[in-house]
């Protein structure tokens, strides 16, 4: 099972060891994973960490993958930008 990256989407976004072209590619992979739904058969509701954040947990379906959605920016989290927002590291 392969592990697909989140692309970070600011300028720095294109590794400096790939192609535009194969930026692409990675950004066209990530988005084929399927849509986010809230977790727990429909049933998460969205909660506010002690920063602040406002949180829902989602499930994507297709790749059986769970995650935090973070509401104030529209972008699925990862690992550690979850663990810091829930002040668990």
């Amino acid at each position: 099972m392969t592990t697909t990256v989140r692309p970070v989407f600011e300028s720095d976004a294109l590794r400096s060891t790939e192609t535009f072209a194969s930026y692409l590619d990675r950004m066209d992979q990530w988005k084929s994973e399927g849509d986010w739904v809230p977790a727990s058969g429909g049933t998460e509701t969205p909660f506010t960490t002690r920063s602040g954040a406002r949180l829902l947990y989602c499930y994507q379906p297709r790749s059986g993958k769970h995650a935090y959605l973070d509401l104030g920016t529209d972008l699925i989290l990862t690992d550690l930008e979850a663990s810091n927002l829930l002040a668990m590291s």
